[in-house]
């Protein structure tokens, strides 16, 4: 007679339902990091009314002139004067909203996070602050303009919207750079287009190919011209301009540095309100380069430089001339990496920063904040406007 057989119990079919689903909780997977939004939270802030009207600051640009050296009995100096030259300070408001079902509010109030991996409503305030961080942190480089690129081909009525030139800078952001166009935007956001100055239309994002900076779109654009300016466009104004970014985003460091008129007020009609140095011949960046970049603030400015933002690459390049250089005393002692360094200067770099550029000023007089609202912060069911038809609440921030 056989031996009789039988097959062991299996926890993964026969008593499956015995089992329950793990998690182990949220992961975060990607960096959500925005170093710029702390930068700018080190500035100093200026006091001022806020005024819908108008905010102008008074600058101090000209010297005062005739001092005369007179004989006794002679003839007194020419009276003169400066006047102060004007700028308007245009303030933009950042708006940031999501919602939240009344189910979701009663089984917090009731059985509060058990039933969830995280509080939803902290986690949907977390993400809704990182969204306004990084719009900031994108904005931080950019044109008070808001474009963030071009369309780089005529693709006529098409979903594929091919993009170029990071904030309207020619060659900027390519499928080569650290930092690309493209980078600007993420799935399911609204974009709207304009052609020479005329608004088109908003698109919505569906999905993004980083490597050929190829937008592909919900639904395909009426007509892209090469050379369309592009645009955010989130507010649910969705037929004309007003519903997008254009002419709504900051004073970025590009447009400080680069723009003849900032404020209102043009270095065509004084060309001290203009950067203390650029240069654009190219070449790696060196310490003398650092050192005339200093000198020029101190010489335009009467400051001092404090702070230099500049792209990785730079750093890294920076970081190779300075280890060809070294000598060590102690051949075990090497250090495989390091910092370059330079009395009362804070180096830094991030993603974010345009390839090729290195940005410098004296944070204590060039530059500066305004904020007339606390940071956003974690949102409390009190703080949501109950829908009118719907079951739910919407926040803002």
């Amino acid at each position: 007679m056989a031996t009789a057989t039988y097959t062991p119990t299996t926890s993964d079919s026969n008593i499956v339902n015995l089992w329950r689903f793990v998690q182990i909780g949220v992961v975060e997977a990607f960096g959500f990091g925005v170093p710029e939004w702390n930068w700018l939270q080190k500035l100093k802030n200026f006091d001022v009314d806020w005024s819908t009207r108008e905010i102008s600051m008074e600058l101090d640009l000209d010297d005062d002139i005739n001092v005369a050296s007179i004989p006794e009995g002679g003839k007194e100096a020419r009276p003169a004067s400066p006047t102060a030259a004007k700028a308007v300070l245009t303030w933009i408001l950042l708006n940031k909203r999501f919602t939240i079902s009344k189910t979701a509010k009663y089984i917090s109030q009731q059985q509060g996070t058990r039933p969830m991996l995280v509080d939803q409503l902290k986690w949907q305030s977390k993400k809704a602050v990182q969204s306004i961080r990084r719009r900031i942190g994108d904005y931080f480089y950019g044109f008070s303009s808001g474009t963030l690129f071009h369309a780089a081909t005529s693709a006529g009525a098409s979903s594929a919207l091919v993009v170029d030139d990071l904030y309207g800078i020619s060659g900027l952001g390519g499928t080569t750079a650290n930092r690309r166009a493209v980078d600007l935007v993420r799935p399911s956001e609204y974009l709207g287009l304009d052609t020479a100055g005329t608004f088109d239309e908003i698109v919505q994002v569906s999905s993004i190919a980083r490597s050929t900076n190829t937008i592909t779109l919900a639904s395909a654009a009426a007509n892209i011209a090469d050379g369309d300016l592009v645009t955010h466009a989130a507010s649910v104004e969705n037929t004309t301009a007003a519903g997008t970014d254009v002419g709504r985003a900051l004073v970025g460091v590009l447009d400080q540095m680069t723009t003849a008129s900032v404020h209102g007020f043009s270095s065509a009609t004084n060309d001290r309100w203009d950067a203390a140095l650029s240069n654009s011949d190219g070449g790696r960046f060196t310490g003398v380069k650092l050192r005339k970049l200093k000198q020029a603030i101190n010489n335009n400015g009467g400051g001092t430089l404090d702070t230099v933002i500049w792209t990785q690459g730079i750093e890294n390049d920076v970081f190779a001339q300075l280890q060809a250089g070294l000598r060590f005393s102690d051949s075990f002692g090497m250090e495989m990496d390091g910092s370059p360094k330079s009395k009362g200067v804070k180096f830094m770099t991030t993603k974010r920063v345009p390839d090729g550029y290195v940005f410098g000023w004296d944070s204590k007089h060039s530059i500066g904040k305004g904020s007339l609202l606390p940071d956003p912060g974690t949102q409390a069911f009190s703080d949501g406007k109950e829908l009118i038809n719907d079951s739910g609440f919407i926040f803002r921030c």
